[in-house]
């Protein structure tokens, strides 16, 4: 949000310099991103958050400011009451509306203005908050939502047809041609008004050209409408258009200043652009958009912020924010809530309010008190594990890499993957990202053909969630980890996996885990069932304090004996055989290295020969395998 001081100062008296302002107002939460001296005026930019739309407006801002400059506020004198402006004549208008879609319709008629280029105080006032001037009427609608807080729309009224406003919602690929002459495929549910023949206005978004102010107008509706908050994000979302105005409807425009903000243009209108009156006040709501009451408890106050702060001074600040605070009892103060304040609707709001501007410095440091907790929490996970996969990954030569979840329809289609079984996002940021990926394996893909160019030798992993499910009804999420390379082959990959289950504690072959691509090998494994299936206690054993034996057998057996098989089969043949491994590999023989040790004392060659005797045999029953002269 731009605010130029020379504009704020048309409500309030600033007395601190604009660095100071600057500093106090970030201080009491209105983020102060820029401050730029632009010839003899200063522009603020403030970074609004969500919960504050009344910030989005320059007497919001002189708001604020006066609440810490111990300021009051001039507001712009408003003239009511159209009584006195006597219309000469009543032109009709048809109003059709819904309290569901449009909780408020303000509306007024001028007829016989003159559209013309804007006086020179005003197109300045625009400029300096980088708003292009179109012509007087479209730049006093802009003027005052900046000034006020409230989107206006004008209308010309010539162009409505059967001058009637129907609000209404848009059935999918309805057509809408905007002000600036963009057509648009509307969303269903979209918030629009027609008229008897076509739609003139995307509501709280955009205006229609079709009955847009150019300089033929004569007379124009002026309206102020209050919108749904969640219609207007949801189909601002959808066409991917966002407007000044959307973004005040989006967070919540104030409900009660819709008379305001039309009269305080219509009557800008009368003096710049001349005309007359030409209808009633129309104010079609259900509700009354008054202000709410609100108590707050000092005790409570002072127990949650956990300083003294005294009524009057709590008095003070309630009354500089303008929510007329008044005394109930020594221990409570009632504030009348003004509409344009919808954030605040709780007794700890309030204490929100006196805590920023008494000034959060101002807190003295204290440490925290209570006692630390030793119950787990419901939400807790327990990261060791993750660092310990990951370590073990790295330590045999993968780089961890974090990737986005969304994907787009041609990377499924590269690796067979119907993307009408996919996930879909509704409103995509764009078409690289509209599918939530099923799978690890396309965003590594990409990764290692990337980093191909770079480096020869590319070993990637990732631990992260992939998305399952083809409808919101059946979908569920799911922990992967996966890994690519180009430089390890299957046997590689096979024993580091195999570690890795052995270092978790679980009895399942890798094979099937294995893919063999064209230029690399990839594996994913479910990192969920993982972490499930590992036993978590282990059984620790001490260190034999008997030297071990160590032999080497060269084993002839038949190709089509898998090697796991006979290193299993020579370990079940004692239980002083401690460790088996495959030393060599030449033609049909296979090297075994095999050690032998006992905890309870020293083995001997003898002892030895009758296990190696038993080995042999049973090698030789079980796979017509022979020791290697």
């Amino acid at each position: 949000m731009l605010a130029p001081l020379s504009w704020l100062k048309d409500y309030i008296t600033i007395k601190s310099d604009p660095k100071t302002l600057g500093l106090r107002l970030t201080e009491i939460g209105l983020g102060t991103e820029k401050i730029t001296k632009e010839k003899s005026d200063v522009l603020f930019e403030f970074e609004i958050t969500p919960n504050r739309p009344d910030l989005l407006s320059i007497i919001g801002i002189a708001r604020e400011i006066a609440a810490i400059e111990n300021e009051k506020i001039k507001l712009p004198q408003i003239n009511l009451d159209i009584k006195p402006l006597k219309p000469k004549k009543l032109l009709p208008l048809e109003i059709k509306t819904d309290h569901s879609i449009n909780p408020r319709f303000t509306t007024l008629i001028i007829n016989n203005v003159t559209v013309k280029e804007s006086p020179k105080w005003l197109k300045e006032k625009l400029e300096k908050i980088d708003q292009r001037p179109i012509n007087n009427i479209v730049d006093i609608t802009n003027f005052v939502m900046y000034e006020m807080g409230n989107p206006i729309h004008a209308f010309d009224y010539d162009k409505i047809a059967g001058h009637l406003m129907h609000v209404d919602t848009a059935k999918a690929g309805e057509i809408f041609k905007s002000v600036d002459e963009i057509s648009y495929h509307l969303p269903e549910n979209a918030v629009i008004i027609r008229d008897e023949e076509k739609i003139i206005d995307l509501c709280g978004i955009k205006g229609g050209y079709d009955s847009g102010i150019f300089p033929h107008t004569k007379t124009i509706v002026l309206r102020v409408p209050v919108e749904v908050p969640m219609l207007i994000r949801k189909t601002s979302q959808a066409l991917a258009l966002r407007s000044d105005a959307s973004s005040i409807f989006g967070r919540g425009v104030n409900t009660g200043g819709t008379i305001d903000a039309l009269m305080r243009c219509a009557n800008l209108i009368l003096e710049i652009a001349g005309g007359e009156v030409a209808s009633e006040l129309y104010d079609i709501r259900k509700e009354n958009f008054a202000p709410w009451q609100l108590s707050l408890r000092i005790n409570r106050l002072n127990k949650i912020l956990g300083v003294e702060i005294t009524q009057k001074k709590v008095i003070e600040i309630l009354d500089n924010l303008n929510l007329s605070p008044k005394h109930i009892n020594n221990e409570n103060i009632t504030c009348l809530i003004p509409t344009y304040r919808n954030d605040l609707k709780i007794e700890e709001d309030l204490i929100e309010e006196v805590a920023r501007i008494y000034g959060l410095n101002n807190f003295p440091k204290t440490l925290p008190v209570g006692q630390i907790p030793t119950k787990q929490i419901p939400y807790y996970k327990d990261y060791r594990i993750d660092d310990k996969i990951k370590t073990l990954l790295q330590a045999a030569g993968f780089s961890e890499i974090y990737t986005y979840s969304l994907i787009n329809g041609n990377d499924l289609t590269e690796i067979n993957i119907n993307f009408n079984e996919v996930l879909k996002v509704d409103t995509p940021i764009s078409r690289e990202y509209e599918y939530l990926r099923p799978t690890l394996k396309i965003n590594l893909l990409k990764a290692l053909q990337k980093n191909k160019a770079n480096f020869d030798n590319v070993s990637l992993f990732e631990l992260g969630k992939v998305y399952l499910g083809k409808t919101i009804s059946e979908a569920k999420e799911e922990y992967r980890l996966s890994g690519i390379t180009n430089t390890k082959n299957f046997f590689e990959v096979k024993g580091i996996l195999e570690r890795l289950f052995k270092d978790l504690n679980i009895s399942t072959d890798p094979t099937e885990f294995i893919e063999i691509l064209e230029d690399g090998i990839f594996f994913e494994l479910n990192y969920d069932h993982l972490l499930k299936n590992m036993a978590v206690k282990k059984t620790y054993r001490p260190i034999s304090k008997f030297p071990p034996i160590v032999e080497d057998l060269a084993i002839i057996a038949p190709k089509n004996i898998l090697t796991g098989s006979i290193i299993d089969t020579i370990k079940k043949q004692n239980p002083l055989i401690t460790n088996v491994s495959l030393l060599d590999k030449f033609d049909n023989t296979r090297t075994f290295h095999i050690i032998y040790q006992s905890y309870e004392k020293n083995l001997t060659d003898k002892e030895i020969a009758l296990i190696r005797a038993k080995i042999l045999k049973t090698l030789n029953k079980k796979f017509n395998a022979k020791l290697k002269n």
